[in-house]
């Protein structure tokens, strides 16, 4: 606990957000690069070709992801300058997550019973909702709203607690959640359920607010991407090379060692490289919740159209096109969708607010306050 008595006791002075928006515009693709590769990844192993390690290399590279929208939404939260009463904050978060999660789970319970699975007798939807993740990407409203319900309990870290104590506790989360992920997979001991999958992710969420206003020196910024490479690198060769029957499976989760190290170096550089200008991505962001709840629909069935790729430049393909690809229908149907106001709502835009909004940027460290600066942003990340 030594370094963190090196640590002050005040905030670092407020700095824009207007970088976070077209931060999770890029790391939404990289979300879809994920979900289009875990088949290939897993199918693929046993040969260990060129084909795998061309994809293991991709999806070990877009791990950050899911992560650093965790820190986002913390970062924005957490804020104590929204200063929303617990009442008022969690009536805004039914319309933003509990609508979509009630909604996307059905639909999502009725596409894996009728077309992924319609033999599988053995699936239960009831028990896969109850384990918190009832399909590939939907795990994430349910830790966001778990998240959520602690949010105003948390915000008391950021208005009455010193900033070493925001360290120490987002680490002790943090460190918390490393733990029970590396005993759960490697031990195959307990399970995250309903009840309990955001627990591990909260070091994340705490962390969002604590780095948010961390501005990189240009030594830093070398530190950073060193650590980025560096953390990719070591995930791309333990999922390889590691131990076990299966080893890809521990190195590719959210809170083992590379992806924390790569997370939170991803963060630190998308708040120095993209904090002005990036129009097209701004423009993008609204609808990249609707790409989240949309692209599996989309490409699981495309994939089984084509197969399996087991080459090189198939790989490549599954990895950068069709990402894009998949990401661009979506977008184009959710521009459609928030249009309609019955149908708003399971887009997360069913109160008041402005999809459209883009925060203005603010020039860092432009005054000596303690809270940070209100944004337009929303703390729900695609």
């Amino acid at each position: 606990m030594a370094p963190l008595d090196r640590i002050g006791s005040e905030n670092l002075p407020p700095t824009s957000t207007a970088w976070m928006n077209p931060a999770r515009a890029i790391a939404i693709v990289a979300v879809v690069t994920i979900h289009s590769l875990g088949t290939v990844v897993e199918e693929n192993y046993a040969g260990m070709g060129p084909d795998w390690w061309v994809a293991n290399g991709f999806d070990s590279a877009a791990r950050w992801s899911v992560p650093v929208f965790i820190m986002i939404s913390g970062a924005l939260a957490l804020d104590p300058a929204r200063g929303n009463k617990p009442r008022k904050f969690l009536s805004k978060r039914v319309w933003r997550i509990g609508i979509p999660l009630v909604f996307w789970t059905a639909v999502y319970v009725v596409f894996r019973r009728f077309y992924l699975l319609p033999t599988d007798d053995g699936w239960n939807p009831g028990i896969a909702i109850l384990t918190g993740s009832p399909f590939v990407q939907l795990y994430f409203l349910y830790v966001l709203a778990g998240l959520t319900l602690l949010t105003p309990f948390f915000r008391l870290l950021s208005v009455h607690g010193s900033r070493r104590l925001q360290w120490g506790t987002g680490l002790i989360f943090l460190g918390i959640g490393m733990l029970d992920q590396w005993v759960s997979i490697v031990f195959d001991v307990g399970e995250a359920n309903i009840a309990t999958r955001f627990l591990p992710m909260a070091g994340f969420y705490i962390l969002g607010w604590v780095l948010r206003d961390v501005v990189l020196s240009p030594r830093g910024v070398v530190l950073a991407w060193l650590a980025l490479a560096g953390a990719i690198a070591m995930t791309i060769v333990w999922a390889g090379l590691g131990p076990g029957e299966k080893p890809w499976i521990f190195p590719y989760e959210y809170l083992s060692p590379g992806v924390v190290i790569a997370s939170l170096a991803a963060y630190l550089l998308l708040h120095h490289h993209m904090n002005t200008g990036f129009r097209l991505l701004h423009w993008f962001y609204p609808y990249s919740f609707g790409v989240f709840l949309l692209h599996p629909l989309l490409l699981y069935p495309l994939r089984n159209e084509m197969g399996l790729p087991t080459t090189v430049p198939g790989v490549i393909l599954h990895a950068i096109v069709m990402p894009i690809v998949y990401t661009i229908i979506c977008a184009a149907i959710t521009w459609l969708a928030v249009k309609i106001p019955g149908v708003r709502a399971v887009f997360g835009e069913g109160g008041p607010r402005n999809p459209h909004a883009k925060p203005k940027p603010r020039v860092p460290r432009a005054r000596k306050s303690t809270s940070a600066p209100k944004t337009d942003t929303d703390t729900t990340s695609a």
